[in-house]
């Protein structure tokens, strides 16, 4: 095989694995400590206050990290996503969301 097929079929294949259901029963699977309730907000795609960043990451993925909408303050942090931006206080737990 050359080695740009090669490349491409491993770039394919691991972007396979990011799909958010594998992604999520992969965090889940990571963390037994969880309460039922918060993984199937997790498995359902859905957030809620008081979620970790890791609990957010579960359930939406990673955020943007070039977007104008993250932001760092004495208040927590702000990170935004595809449609919407989280807030998090100084102890990394959900405070709010709104819509970009």
């Amino acid at each position: 095989m050359k080695k740009p097929v090669f490349l491409a079929a491993a770039v394919l294949l691991l972007a396979a694995c990011e799909t958010a259901p594998v992604r999520r029963e992969d965090y889940i699977a990571q963390h037994p400590e969880w309460k039922p309730q918060m993984v199937e907000l997790i498995r359902a795609g859905m957030i809620a206050k008081g979620m970790t960043k890791e609990q957010v990451r579960a359930a939406w993925g990673r955020h943007c990290y070039t977007c104008q909408g993250t932001t760092k303050g004495d208040w927590g942090e702000s990170r935004e996503f595809r449609t919407q931006v989280v807030f998090f206080d100084p102890d990394g737990r959900v405070t709010r969301w709104e819509p970009k």
